[in-house]
């Protein structure tokens, strides 16, 4: 189990990290969803011993996990991080690579392990190609075998998904998911899509300068976001003031200012709802996003398969579910 207990770090006049504690449960995987610059990267060095924290610790299974200033050489040995730029050797084959990992072992275990990684990783057909003659997903896949290879008790990974076309980024998250589940790996990644975390995390978390705001099942934080900001980072989200509920048919609040949010598939096109105006349509294959403006303060978005909507048209909106969450600011 890797904890990390109200850990700070500040860089000069930036505060990158602010008071995070989490817990890493063996077998699971922890998503944290956060903007550029809100301190992932900074938390993912804490996390490997690759970086002192201003305060706070880093404990696995019970025992503190050592910065830099307290080691010769950085780093955990049960612990294993893989940077977004993959950090591969140039002029070394993928098995030359993966094998570097496994260079203490016997012969006969580092050809089967490195078999083992090559067929699970889907990198057989190009285990003798120099990283510069593989795609950027072959690559990422490379650096996730090497790190893998001495079975670590946790794999970090730093936007694991950020260079990779949709066919590379579904094998990618498939291979976790089937990582941790057989290997019963703990793995923590950070992304500023939520997209992919919240089909297989176990837990999500937010974070946002540098403090984690939120952390729950990912069901959890998509339908009961705290913030909006929360909400934003989660995927696509209708935020109202609360005076403006009236519209869709629902009492206003007691604080007629305060945020709430509802997600686009909480709403339907329904001739007995309220008026409204298409505003935008957007074909996504399987469904169309609409923007539907119900005042001239208001436009909502909502999915629908609808194939004859056109712009200026004349619709009604109706809430499927009546949950509509209170944001804190």
């Amino acid at each position: 189990m890797l904890t990390a207990h109200k850990l700070t770090k500040s860089f000069t006049d930036v505060s990158a990290v602010r008071s995070v504690s989490l817990t890493l449960e063996p077998g699971k995987l922890l998503a944290l969803v956060g903007a550029s610059g809100s301190g992932k990267s900074t938390l993912l060095n804490i996390l490997a011993g690759l970086m002192d924290a201003d305060t706070g610790e880093v404990r696995l299974n019970d025992e503190r996990v050592l910065g830099p200033s307290e080691v010769l050489v950085p780093g955990h040995k049960d612990i294993r991080l893989v940077h977004q730029e993959y950090q591969l050797m140039p002029n070394v084959s993928v098995r030359e690579n993966i094998g570097y990992a496994l260079r203490f072992y016997e012969k006969s275990y580092q050809n089967f392990r490195i078999d083992e990684l090559l067929r699970l990783c889907r990198l057989t057909d190009v285990q003798d190609r120099v990283p510069r003659q593989i795609s950027g997903g072959e690559k990422q896949r490379t650096a996730i075998a090497r790190a893998i290879a001495d079975k670590p008790a946790v794999l970090l990974l730093d936007e694991p998904f950020s260079h990779l076309d949709l066919p590379n980024r579904l094998i990618v998250r498939n291979l976790l998911f089937d990582m941790v589940r057989q290997d019963s790996t703990s793995c923590l990644f950070v992304t500023h899509d939520a997209t992919d975390a919240l089909s297989i995390a176990n837990t999500l978390g937010i974070l946002r300068d540098g403090r984690l705001i939120q952390l729950g099942p990912p069901e959890e934080v998509y339908h009961r976001p705290a913030t909006a900001y929360a909400a934003r980072m989660t995927g696509q989200a209708n935020i109202l003031k609360a005076k403006y509920l009236p519209l869709l048919g629902l009492p206003e609040a007691s604080n007629s200012e305060a945020l709430t949010s509802f997600r686009p598939e909480q709403l339907r096109l329904d001739d007995t709802g309220a008026p409204g105006i298409v505003r935008a349509v957007y074909f996504k294959g399987s469904h169309y996003e609409v923007d539907v403006e119900l005042s001239r303060y208001v436009c909502v978005h909502l999915l629908s398969t609808r194939n004859d909507l056109t712009l200026g048209q004349s619709v009604g909106v109706s809430l499927v579910s009546s949950t509509v969450w209170t944001l804190q600011r």
